[in-house]
């Protein structure tokens, strides 16, 4: 009984094989975990996130963001001016005045024909130019003016001699008559007779009778006339030009509608400047001018022009249009929103890492960054392992004969004082997820090893089975470890081992059944000698976890990943392979038969290269 083992027992140093598989599931799911995040896009994105989160930029942003309030910003202060313009009594009354329907009813009758034909006459009245009309028109009389000067001085001409001759004898059948009797042969023949010496007396008689002729003496009596005289001194002259355009003049319609308006007592209130007057006094007392004039005067109308074009209206429009704005209105809401940073882009930044980092797999990982737990998982791989789930044991990886056996004979073979024939897999099955080597009482001849004949065929009263992992697995040096339920049966010795090229040495992770110990088995020549630790007092019936650590010439083994015992030893300078028997060295009672060597399964590790 090993001292040590029962110390470590009696402290709990050797936990139990279910928390120990447990918290190594657990451990290695959470590193499966870990590095299927470590090599993820959601780790990536999430760092990426984190360097951002955690940019000065980023912060800054945020803190401007969380400090945005509405009273203090330009949005406030751009209200505030709105509603002091609003209330100055200049954009107040502008204002009132700009929706009342008085400047509506103006701005109609501003662009009236009534107001315009208002507006001129008012000129024309105001300016002077009615006064003006009203004295030309009133100060034209007839006496005194051209057209009575005309007419006396045609009145004249027409009682002058010479004129009452014209007119009386100009074109008349007298005038006539004696014009044409001035170009008779009567009256040239008068001349001439009258002209030329007169020796023929029938020339004297003929004169004679001619001066008594009564045509050529009313002839020559009108001939001789004042009144033809006068005829001939105004027909041609300036005095009959003159007399018969002063008579033209006179009697034309223009100058007698002149004369008579020259005489009109009313021609002022006919003219077009009384109309023109008379009409300004109309309109000056029509409803609509009165309240044009009025309005057009008041102080609210004034105020209105004064304002209207003013930089604090075109401000006051500027500001009530961009406080009127969707953009505006929104920008308010969002200084007045306590909740800004929540609604930002930067908050969603912080929350898709938040969801990152609550993820399950997440939070695995950052709660193992750095966990020197799983600095095994980095620095060592599984090079063989079989959890024994198959329905029979793998051939790919397992052998039913031994390494020697099959190198020297091709088949199994038991040294001399064994008692069981090792068969080829007929006592190696796997159950449960367990293997299991079986011991049974039944005759089988096989080869037994004898000195000095060699192999010898022996009819043996037992079988039991050997598992080997020659075919697949070898290896110097690494972590070797099986999980085995700790059954030993005397009369029995139960192997699971390390094995080079030959029997010895090995190194045993468990020998069980004559013995109980973990340790190395080598020979001296002589005889077998043993460098281990008894372990007889492990709790029969229990599972544990069996391991052997080998490194060059150091070998530890562990119980439950406890270490119990440790050695330097050089004569194991090759590559290993796992070996898993049941032999009987004595025979064993039916009641306990057959005997079952259980595993649960193997693994084994190797370094991880670089």
């Amino acid at each position: 009984m090993s001292f040590k083992i029962f110390t470590l027992q009696l402290f709990g140093k050797i936990k139990t094989i279910a928390s120990i598989e447990k918290k190594r599931q657990q451990l290695l799911d959470s590193y499966n975990i870990f590095t299927r995040v470590e090599k993820s896009e959601e780790l990536r994105r999430y760092m990426e996130l984190e360097r951002k989160i955690n940019s000065q930029e980023f912060k800054k942003e945020k803190s401007e963001i969380q400090s945005l309030i509405f009273k203090g910003s330009k949005e406030y202060n751009q209200l505030k001016e709105l509603k002091k313009l609003k209330s100055s009594k200049g954009i107040k009354n502008y204002l009132k005045v700009e929706v009342s329907e008085e400047l509506k009813r103006y701005k109609q009758l501003a662009a009236s024909d009534k107001i315009k034909e208002f507006d001129q006459l008012s000129e024309y009245v105001k300016e002077g130019q009615f006064v003006a009309d009203k004295k030309s028109i009133t100060s034209q009389v007839f006496k005194g003016s051209a057209e009575e000067k005309h007419m006396r001085d045609f009145k004249r001409l027409d009682k002058s001699a010479g004129i009452k001759a014209y007119k009386s004898i100009h074109q008349s059948a007298r005038l006539k008559k004696h014009e044409q009797f001035s170009e008779s042969e009567k009256l040239k023949k008068y001349i001439y007779l009258t002209t030329e010496p007169l020796s023929d007396k029938q020339k004297q008689k003929e004169l004679k009778t001619l001066k008594r002729d009564t045509e050529l003496r009313g002839y020559f009596r009108f001939e001789k006339s004042k009144m033809l005289k006068l005829y001939r001194e105004v027909a041609g002259s300036h005095e009959l030009k003159k007399y018969e355009d002063l008579s033209g003049y006179i009697n034309s319609g223009d100058y007698k509608e002149r004369v008579n308006f020259l005489k009109d007592q009313k021609k002022f209130k006919k003219s077009e400047a009384y109309k023109k007057f008379s009409r300004f006094k109309n309109l000056a007392a029509d409803n609509d001018v009165k309240f044009f004039l009025k309005f057009d005067k008041s102080a609210r109308y004034k105020n209105y022009l004064d304002v209207n074009g003013s930089h604090d209206l075109k401000r006051y429009n500027e500001l009530l249009e961009l406080t009127n704005s969707e953009e505006f209105k929104k920008r308010k809401a969002y200084l007045e929103d306590k909740n800004k940073w929540l609604k930002s882009p930067g908050y969603a930044v912080e929350q898709e890492m938040l969801t990152l980092r609550k993820q399950p797999d997440m939070e695995i990982f950052f709660s193992n960054k750095g966990n020197s737990a799983y600095n095994f998982f980095r620095n060592w791989e599984v090079v063989f392992e079989d959890d024994f789930s198959a329905v029979k044991p793998d051939i790919n990886k397992w052998s039913g004969k031994s390494w020697l056996a099959e190198k020297m004979v091709g088949e199994n073979y038991a040294p001399a004082g064994d008692l069981q024939v090792y068969t080829d897999m007929e006592n190696v099955k796997t159950e449960g997820g367990k293997l299991i080597i079986e011991a049974r009482k039944e005759k089988r001849v096989g080869k037994i090893w004898q000195m000095p004949v060699g192999f010898v065929p022996v009819e043996l009263n037992y079988t039991s089975g050997i598992l080997s992992s020659w075919p697949s697995f070898w290896q110097e040096d690494g972590i070797f470890e099986a999980k085995i339920k700790f059954n030993p049966v005397n009369n029995t010795i139960a192997s699971f081992c390390l094995l080079g090229e030959n029997n010895l040495p090995r190194l045993n992770l468990l020998e069980m059944g004559a013995k109980n110990r973990v340790g190395i088995l080598s020979s001296n020549g002589k005889k077998i000698v043993a460098d281990a630790l008894d372990i007889s007092n492990l709790k029969k019936g229990e599972w544990y976890i069996f391991t052997v650590e080998k490194t060059g010439s150091n070998i530890v083994w562990k119980i439950n990943e406890t270490e119990v015992y440790s050695t330097k030893y050089k004569g194991v300078d090759e590559k290993l392979h796992l070996h898993v028997s049941l032999l009987l060295i004595d025979e064993i009672p039916a009641s306990v038969l057959p005997v079952a060597f259980q595993v649960g399964w193997v693994r084994c590790y190797r370094k991880k290269q670089g």
